[in-house]
């Protein structure tokens, strides 16, 4: 029989809107996340788990509502939500490299192919 883990009463999701000038830190699934309202009406958010070496995920800029659409740090568009956590989410997914690109070959995630040399006769 499967049972749910108990839900800490004082967690809770946290809204885009909720975001302030005074930064944020998520920390989920082993790495820590930033969240910080700019003077434009955007957040910015990143990935500060490498303190040494932030790395800047995108932003998201409130467009009805609660709503906001989230882009990658080079413009992409990746979603609308309200929810933190999704915007983070799909932004680590954009910016995470690909398997290819983790064994150091182009982004396709395949070596070049080999010629084949003809088999003499």
């Amino acid at each position: 029989m499967a049972t749910s883990a108990p839900q800490d009463p004082h967690a809770r999701v946290l809204m885009l809107d909720e975001v302030t000038a005074r930064t944020a830190f998520i920390k989920c699934m082993g790495r820590t996340y930033t969240a910080t309202a700019l003077g434009d009406g955007r957040v910015a958010l990143a990935d500060a788990t490498d303190i040494t070496r932030p790395l800047a995920l995108g932003t998201a800029r409130r467009v009805d509502g609660d709503q906001w659409d989230v882009h990658t740090a080079e413009g992409s568009a990746l979603l609308r939500t309200g929810d933190l956590l999704p915007a983070l989410s799909a932004l680590r997914e954009a910016a995470r490299p690909s398997r290819g690109q983790l064994d150091g070959h182009p982004a396709g995630g395949h070596p070049p192919a080999r010629r084949r040399q003809p088999t003499p006769p």
